[in-house]
């Protein structure tokens, strides 16, 4: 029969010679360990054929080493002999190892006699978990040894409820304990950390940090901890984790603990509110525009036909060439401003869209094709199984791929080319992913990217600012505008707009939309965002009287009709006077004869202030739309209007009364 290879693992030397001296004469290859780290290098060197282990041993305890042997695939079948000083005081801790045998340590006499038998009953190949433990016969527990059980399971218990990373290091940096949260940091199962290298277990540039830190602190006597702070964690997988490590003197040597926290949630909240206060900034700016573009647009309008009468008329008197073609300069930069103005609407918030059913696809499919014809450019798109119909504003989402693809164009100088995907995502999970504040629910996802030599990553959050531009500004080049309207529409829409700079190269516009998956049945009015709000509609039109009623019963509201301001303004004053007051009040300002909008509206507002009154027109261009604020409206509605700009003004102006109301 081949040599057995035993190897004893036990700190005590005399324990060590016993063992020694009883398996050599049983003709066994003795190979001894002081602890179980030790043992660990051992069995790397080569595999034994059975392990007879202390149980309480400094660096890897006994108990810790079983379990690696019993949880290592190619280590199952040693045959597992446990030796324990406690096995009175912690009977539990002994069996639950699983080893084939376990002997209580008693005299020298009783020991060499459970040895051999467990020699014999490896020879036997009687496996399996014992039990039972051998040799207790004449022990008798003591109390010292009790107490000090109690007060290592009370530091196990501590270490294993923290919700920090706790590791000990010794002198060469391995890894001979470590708590439940840093064996979940390390994402490894314990019989893979214990005895590792911890520089091993991290990013080689933090690994080669901590050796060169280990080798300083005997050498030099520097026992000042190595941290890796907050402001630079280091990465566990997806996990950014501060470390702060400690030497301690240890008789000629050291050993290190280590306290490893995950911060990655609280770096995820930062990163998300700093998102946030960007977009809160940028959404401050653009509401500083709103307010200018509502006040200044009409006046500017104003101005500017004055301007080009008067350009067109010296160019139809004048006869020089020189003064023509300048006039003609000037009224193309008259052109660029009135298109400008025009833009400046998109920014006010009283420019509600006007939505309507869009398949996406066919939309930016037609528009890459007209923008891109004349130059070398070509584009690729994609959808995700069906193409998503989008209530939207065809127009408004229409200008912003114009933009895109314009911007595009300019990047990439007529060369190039474009891909532009589109599916549908859920927008937790997607907020999750990009860590951008993307709103939940189903959301429509196009991806818009160029082949262009891509924004710097130092502007890429400056992109969307009013008047930021990479051109050169003057009068035929970039006005800073393209983005700025492209993210509030976007907006408007309820979405999200971002930017990114992909490894392949170029440049990539994440667009979000809402998808509005209308209910069917009964219970839609009883869901409704209007339900139980009172309206009141005043059109001279009997067919828009009766349209707008139904659109706004569809969303759950009460809806009153009148065909005159006269008439509007009496069924107003006898609701207010019986104490059931409409919530909201839309008022034709062109009516044929009688009262019209605006007059009725000056009467509402001195029989109840605080009333919620919405300008219609057949004409959106009219300084009453315009400057509505100024006559008692808190929005305006072009005619002819959408359901989908009804639901937007009851979102925006009503809320539901509740249930048991």
């Amino acid at each position: 029969m081949a040599d057995i290879h035993a190897l004893v693992v036990d700190n005590s030397p005399v324990i060590r010679r016993i063992l020694g001296y009883v398996l050599e004469g049983e003709g066994c290859v003795v190979e001894m360990a002081e602890d179980g780290l030790a043992a660990l290098d051992c069995i790397a060197r080569q595999r034994p054929d059975i392990i007879f282990t202390d149980l309480i041993m400094p660096k890897i305890d006994g108990e810790k080493l079983g379990y690696i042997i019993r949880n290592t695939p190619e280590l199952q079948d040693v045959f597992l002999v446990v030796l324990s000083g406690v096995a009175l005081e912690d009977n539990d801790a002994t069996l639950r190892i699983g080893a084939d045998v376990c002997i209580a340590k008693g005299t020298a006499t009783s020991m060499k006699a459970h040895i051999k038998a467990a020699l014999e009953r490896y020879r036997n190949n009687q496996r399996g978990a014992s039990r039972n433990i051998e040799g207790l016969e004449g022990l008798y527990p003591r109390e010292v040894t009790r107490e000090l059980l109690i007060s290592k399971r009370h530091r196990d218990v501590v270490l294993a409820r923290m919700t920090e990373g706790v590791v000990e290091l010794n002198h060469q940096g391995r890894i001979v304990m470590a708590n439940s949260a840093a064996l979940t940091l390390f994402d490894l199962p314990e019989a893979r950390v214990l005895g590792a290298s911890l520089a091993q277990l991290l990013t080689k540039d933090v690994g080669e940090q901590i050796d060169a830190w280990i080798s300083r602190i005997l050498p030099l006597g520097d026992y000042q901890p190595l941290t890796f702070t907050y402001d630079e964690p280091i990465l566990m997988g997806e996990r950014q984790v501060t470390c702060h490590l400690v030497p301690v003197p240890e008789d000629e040597v050291f050993f290190v603990i280590g306290i490893l926290q995950d911060v990655s949630r609280r770096k995820a909240l930062e990163l998300r509110q700093r998102q946030l206060e960007k977009e809160l900034q940028r959404i401050r700016k653009l509401d500083a525009m709103s307010t200018m573009a509502s006040g200044i647009a009409h006046d500017f309008n104003n101005l500017l036909t004055v301007i080009s009468g008067n350009l067109e008329m010296a160019r139809y008197v004048s006869r020089d060439e020189n003064v023509n073609q300048l006039l003609g300069e000037s009224a193309k930069a008259l052109n660029l401003t009135t298109q400008l103005i025009r833009q400046f609407t998109t920014f006010s918030d009283n420019y509600l869209p006007q939505k309507s059913k869009v398949r996406l696809s066919s939309l930016i499919r037609d528009i890459l094709f007209h923008v891109l014809a004349p130059t070398g450019i070509d584009f690729h798109l994609t959808t995700d199984r069906e193409d998503p119909a989008v209530a939207l504003d065809p127009e408004l989402i229409g200008q912003v791929f114009v933009n895109l693809t314009n911007n595009a164009v300019e990047a990439m100088g007529n060369e190039g080319h474009i891909k532009v995907s589109i599916d549908q995502v859920d927008g937790v999970e997607e907020a999750a992913r990009t860590g951008q504040p993307i709103p939940a629910g189903q959301l429509a996802r196009i991806a818009f990217q160029d082949s262009g030599p891509g924004i710097a990553p130092a502007i890429v959050d400056q992109v969307f600012d009013p008047y930021f531009s990479t051109k050169q500004k003057g009068a035929q080049k970039g006005m800073g505008l393209g983005l700025t309207i492209v993210h509030s529409i976007i907006k408007k829409h309820g979405g999200l707009v971002w930017i990114s700079a992909p490894e392949e190269g170029g440049c990539r516009v994440m667009l979000y939309f809402p998808l509005q998956i209308a209910g069917t049945g009964a219970g839609l009015i009883d869901a409704a965002p209007g339900r139980g709000r009172r309206v009141l509609v005043m059109d001279d039109e009997e067919m828009m009287r009766l349209v707008n009623r139904k659109m706004f019963e569809h969303y759950g509201c009460t809806v009153s009709v009148a065909a005159s301001g006269e008439e509007a303004v009496d069924l107003f004053r006898q609701q207010f006077e019986l104490g059931q007051p409409f919530d909201l009040c839309l008022l034709d300002l062109r009516v044929h004869g009688g009262m019209d909008g605006l007059e009725a509206a000056r009467q509402m507002n001195g029989i109840a202030p605080e009333v919620k009154l919405v300008a219609v027109s057949g004409d959106p261009g009219s300084e009453e739309m315009r400057r509505h604020q100024d006559y008692h409206f808190v929005a305006a509605l072009a005619k002819p209007f959408s359901i989908d700009t009804v639901e937007d003004i009851i979102l925006r102006f009503l809320q539901p009364v509740p249930a048991n109301l």
